[in-house]
């Protein structure tokens, strides 16, 4: 569908590889650093020439000013669970595919757990938005997590999550990135983009970027290593810099 390849387009570049700035974390952390001014973080993400932005509904509404030109939307469209919730995998939707149109986002996002209690409703609820993502022509990222911490960059976890986002109807994966020895079995676990989340805060993520981009990944989509450091500007002009050279 021509939908899909044009708002495809508007998320990877020419070369197939997009950075991806994630700023939905408001939704089950409140107004952590970094994103107490969501207007001016997303002034200076796009000004670092950031590929898109993952944002929720509301945040996209209120700051429609700032976004659009060579800058993709994808709005995040499970969530209803926060930090404080005794159910970390507890996800729902929280806003359709039609009302992320509406919005003016190019893509939507869709959090999938592996191996805990909410595995069976967050893939159910993947697999019907595929099909919505089919209709209207419009990529679904999903974020495939192992529901325990102890599994975040487990292979076998994460191959079978990019698979079965596959097989669900996913265009693209955004999973955590499992390690030099182990991300290229991901990789081949399906074919579609995969790209890899940032992790803790901390990490060399530049240097985890540069592998995972060599090993196959088609980019990044990191949160916290881009808004919580020192020049946002200029951490997303280094990412940009490794992705796409």
């Amino acid at each position: 569908m021509s939908g899909k390849v044009i708002r495809t387009n508007r998320i990877f570049k020419a070369d197939g590889k997009t950075v991806i700035v994630a700023l939905d974390h408001g939704q089950f952390q409140g107004p952590i650093e970094g994103i107490t001014d969501i207007q001016t973080t997303l002034k200076n993400v796009k000004e670092g020439q950031a590929d898109a932005v993952i944002l929720n509904p509301g945040v996209i509404q209120d700051n429609a000013y700032i976004l659009g030109g060579n800058l993709a939307v994808l709005c995040r469209i499970t969530g209803a669970s926060t930090n404080y919730s005794p159910s970390f995998d507890y996800h729902r939707l929280i806003s359709s595919v039609k009302y992320a149109i509406s919005l003016g986002a190019d893509g939507v996002v869709v959090m999938g757990f592996i191996g805990g209690p909410g595995e069976n409703q967050s893939l159910e609820i993947l697999g019907r938005v595929a099909e919505e993502c089919s209709i209207f022509g419009v990529p679904l990222i999903a974020e495939m997590l192992p529901q325990s911490p102890d599994h975040f960059t487990d292979p076998k976890f994460i191959s079978l999550g990019v698979r079965v986002a596959y097989e669900l109807g996913a265009d693209i994966v955004k999973v955590y990135y499992t390690g030099k020895d182990s991300f290229s079995q991901v990789i081949k676990s399906a074919k579609i983009p995969i790209v890899i989340a940032g992790g803790p805060k901390g990490t060399d993520s530049l240097e985890i970027a540069k592998e995972a981009i060599e090993l196959g990944a088609k980019g990044v989509a990191f949160g916290r290593n881009v808004f919580q450091a020192e020049d946002q500007t200029d951490y997303v002009r280094k990412l940009v810099e490794v992705v796409h050279n």
